[in-house]
């Protein structure tokens, strides 16, 4: 019985008298058990995020060490669940090529991770059935179109597959940021920018150059990043910009590639106002 139907009950029996005490005690005790139904609901909710961001890190790769190749990850999700995703694979059945597919979903909370961790799930069959970095793009962007296109989300995406035989790499990205070839001699080598639009967003985004081939050589480093880590500003509201990433990672060049990270994430901190308020994706490979 409500706390309402008690006062009108009080009331039929004439007890005037206590029908105001009595409906306070009803409307108190009928708070408090709805201030723990709320928590109850919020710590179930808390700990399903928990278990997912769990389950998101889980997916994501681990570093590489390989005689002709060294690979370096780094992920700081600004949220539990981050809407960035990245492959970085050597295929069982291509021991000379090793991919690196990096996805950005905009948004937060479970519904750009999820789509990020579908796309990065579809990108590792891609991997090991060898497609070419345009020919992922080609088939990302159909799936995305005929599946999800309602959802209206702007997703960019970058894939690379290095040859470690030849040193070269081949790339193709659509609205993703792209990659930076580092050199010891040369800092900034190279921008290695999408040539595509967003994923999605139209049945055909492939342009004329669909994928593009640079020569590597020993010791060359690619840098590859979400957009995240170049929007953050600094006092004066100046933004990082990609230019700014990319004289920070020069300067880290001299530093070990799996010591990279540090020294970058260490500059990008003292140049930002405040925590980071996006993901920081970042993924280097170095050439041997």
């Amino acid at each position: 019985m409500s706390s309402i139907d008690r006062k009108q009950l009080a009331e039929d029996r004439g007890d005037t008298d206590t029908v105001d005490a009595d409906l306070v005690d009803a409307l108190r005790k009928e708070l408090v058990e709805a201030h723990e139904d709320l928590f109850e609901t919020r710590r179930q909710l808390q700990q399903q995020h928990e278990i997912a961001a769990q389950v998101h890190r889980s997916l994501l790769p681990a570093a590489v060490r390989h005689p002709r190749i060294d690979v370096d990850v780094r992920f700081l999700p600004a949220e539990p669940l981050g809407s960035d995703y990245f492959q970085v694979r050597i295929p069982h059945d291509d021991s000379s090529a090793c991919y690196i597919t990096m996805c950005h979903v905009d948004g937060e909370g479970v519904a750009p991770a999820l789509l990020a961790s579908r796309i990065s799930s579809e990108a590792r069959h891609f991997i090991e059935e060898a497609f070419s970095p345009a020919d992922m793009i080609h088939a990302l962007n159909l799936f995305i179109y005929e599946h999800l296109h309602e959802a209206n989300m702007n997703v960019s995406f970058m894939a690379a597959r290095i040859d470690m035989n030849l040193r070269t790499v081949a790339y193709s990205g659509a609205d993703h940021p792209g990659a930076i070839l580092l050199r010891p001699d040369q800092g900034i080598a190279k921008r290695l920018p999408s040539q595509h639009t967003s994923i999605g967003m139209a049945p055909e985004i492939l342009n004329k150059d669909s994928e593009s081939t640079l020569q590597l050589s020993p010791e060359d480093r690619l840098l590859f990043f979400a957009e995240g880590i170049t929007r953050g500003t600094a006092t004066n509201g100046q933004p990082l910009g990609q230019s700014g990433l990319a004289e920070i990672a020069a300067q880290a060049m001299t530093c070990d590639l799996f010591e990279m990270f540090d020294e970058i994430l260490e500059q990008v901190h003292q140049f930002r106002d405040g925590p980071a308020k996006e993901d920081v994706t970042l993924v280097v490979a170095g050439i041997k």
